[in-house]
């Protein structure tokens, strides 16, 4: 077993073999989305995520404890996330109408909130209870539970008619797609511009709040509580908000406050720790209506035949900085300090905002929804 001096370098490379995959992978995993029954895939790396999760369990009861083991498997997880996200990503706009897919992207959003802020209460209770190994089985049992709605539901497959074409050409048509949509790539690269920026927050808040601010447990529970509310609350907001008309303006505004309460949350007077809890609230509460408007901007522009390419490799792409922003906000920190880092982040992330949609066709990308015809 790993040490506790060992535990923050397994600790990252356990972040990063979860992650990696999906970045990788997630475009190749687009086609095969598209070109596949979804609800199969679906329930398929479900499963295999599931029996990944009772050999973990297995490994447990046999006394093989090694961190290398447990990699291995975090990375299978990883590549069948790779499929599992643009599936389940592409059958949305087959299922919804569109004038409804904003509210229920706003459904989606709400519970993940959900699902974060109760999901490490409700370990952390049963670990005080029970083994790890005996812990692990509510994932298979939870696949069980999933399992029973997705074999009624019935997927609308888009592949019904059309003409055959090679593995290549379809995967070269979901780049083709994201380069001809106007107004796609700037989203695209704005995207990954901003997770890059928010990445020194998610990373080194604790640090923020415990060696900055000289706070406890309690602050930084506090802090990452209002950050949760800011996400269910904004979750809730699309839900129960009317059909957004203008959603590019909408998601340029929300961007630009919730960057706004990332630079307010920066310059923190020492010890405000309610100060910097309604500043976490605000940026969380503006992510969401961002985030909800700009996927339903794309499953409206996306035709429904090419959403799992399209749409994998615009999730590969927007993330893909995000672990590099993680590596250097670590090393930046230890130069400019957090409050430097937090509030330089903030300060480019509207200048960023602010040239992306002045001088590039980003605007456009509705125009180019509204011209898009109704799926069938």
């Amino acid at each position: 077993m790993a040490g506790k001096a060992d535990a923050p370098f397994y600790l990252a490379i356990a972040s990063f073999v979860g992650f990696a995959p999906m970045i990788l992978l997630t475009p190749v995993a687009g086609v095969f989305v598209d070109r596949w029954s979804r609800k199969l895939l679906i329930g398929l790396v479900d499963f295999l995520q599931a029996m990944a999760t009772v050999v973990l369990i297995f490994l447990f009861w046999s006394g093989f404890t090694s961190p290398w083991y447990m990699m291995g498997l975090l990375a299978f997880k990883g590549v069948c996330q790779a499929f599992h996200a643009p599936a389940v990503q592409a059958i949305v706009p087959l299922m919804v109408p569109r004038d409804k897919l904003s509210r229920i992207n706003g459904v989606n959003y709400f519970f993940m909130g959900v699902m974060t802020l109760i999901g490490p209460v409700v370990a952390a209770f049963l670990l005080a209870f029970l083994r790890i190994d005996a812990v692990l089985w509510v994932d298979p049992i939870t696949f069980l539970v999933a399992l029973t709605p997705l074999l009624f539901i019935k997927i609308p497959s888009v592949r019904m008619g059309m003409e055959k074409s090679s593995f290549k050409k379809d995967f070269i048509g979901g780049f083709k797609f994201i380069k001809n949509a106007r107004g796609l790539m700037p989203l695209v690269a704005l995207a990954t511009t901003l997770n890059f920026l928010l990445m020194p927050l998610v990373t080194q808040m604790p640090y923020f709040i415990i060696f900055d601010h000289l706070g406890g447990v309690a602050d930084m529970a506090l802090v990452m509580v209002s950050m949760q509310a800011g996400m269910l609350v904004g979750g809730l907001m699309m839900i129960f908000l009317k059909e957004v008309k203008k959603k590019m303006m909408t998601i340029v505004f929300s961007i630009a406050v919730a960057f706004v309460g990332y630079a307010l949350l920066a310059v923190t007077p020492t010890g405000w720790f309610w100060y910097m809890v309604a500043w976490a609230f605000v940026l969380d509460l503006f992510v969401a209506p961002a985030n909800v408007l700009i996927r339903t901007l794309l499953q409206v522009v996306i035709p429904a035949e090419m959403q799992g390419r399209v749409n994998s490799v615009l999730m590969s792409l927007s993330s893909a900085a995000s672990p590099a922003g993680m590596i250097l906000s670590g090393v930046l920190i230890g130069i400019v300090g957090s409050v430097n880092l937090f509030l330089g982040c903030a300060i480019s992330g509207m200048l960023v905002l602010l040239l992306f949609w002045s001088f590039t066709g980003m605007r456009y990308l509705e125009k180019l929804a509204e011209n898009t015809p109704i799926s069938s």
